[in-house]
């Protein structure tokens, strides 16, 4: 039997591990922002180590930090091994990530094609990303999708970060859409936690069932049109 979900009016991704390529994106950006900003080898280990990324080969550790939190929160973490504060580390670690992720940055398979059924069905599409605004437009410009998004709301545009609802429910006043005509779809807790706070639907995808059940699971986002009707 297929599933179809009624009264879709408006769709919220997530970014990172939904439309983009976390390992292939992330992990060799934080290890090069780490050899660049922190001279010392021993204390470079041990922020690699807390974050969760290789600095030998770039991989990630699976369901590490850098997964699904925030900058903000990373260099929370980074903070006293590195003897900084976190709000003074903040700028130069962007400055040095976002450098390396614009020349990295790498799609999954089949987003834009999604994209253009979602916009060709009249439906209103944003994004709600722990990354920051500003970066989360790069990367949507460089991969050929800026277009498609009438919203992009990431950890510092000022609605809290996920999994608090915040963004989703920002994103619902934007879309003047009811809660419950507004569907997340996202790859972690973190993402279906905040859809859930604010009374959205949710589809996970890539990703297996964590601590909260989706309202639908799909493997791949290619179903997603089919999921919504179209």
């Amino acid at each position: 039997m297929t599933i179809v979900l009624e009264g879709v009016r408006a769709v919220l991704f997530d970014k990172d591990g939904t439309l983009v390529d976390v390992e292939a994106t992330w992990g060799p950006s934080m290890a090069a922002a780490l050899v660049a900003l922190v001279p010392d080898d021993e204390r470079r280990q041990r922020a690699a180590a807390e974050i969760g990324v290789h600095l030998d080969t770039g991989r990630l550790v699976p369901d590490g930090p850098i997964i699904a939190e925030s900058n903000s929160q990373i260099c929370e973490r980074l903070g006293p091994i590195l003897d900084a504060d976190p709000n003074d580390l903040l700028a130069p670690f962007e400055r040095e990530l976002y450098a390396h992720a614009r020349t990295c940055v790498a799609p999954l398979d089949g987003v834009g094609p999604v994209l253009d059924s979602l916009k060709a069905a009249g439906l209103w599409i944003g994004l709600a990303t722990n990354d920051g605004e500003q970066s989360a437009r790069d990367q949507l410009e460089l991969l050929g999708w800026l277009d498609a998004f009438d919203s992009v709301v990431g950890y510092d545009s000022g609605f809290g970060e996920k999994p608090d609802p915040g963004m989703v429910t920002a994103s619902v006043e934007r879309a003047g859409v009811g809660v419950d005509e507004l569907v997340m779809v996202g790859d972690t807790d973190t993402d279906l936690g905040a859809a859930q706070a604010a009374g959205c639907r949710t589809v996970l995808v890539h990703a297996p069932v964590g601590q909260i059940t989706p309202t639908v699971r799909i493997e791949t986002l290619a179903e997603l049109p089919a999921l919504l009707g179209l």
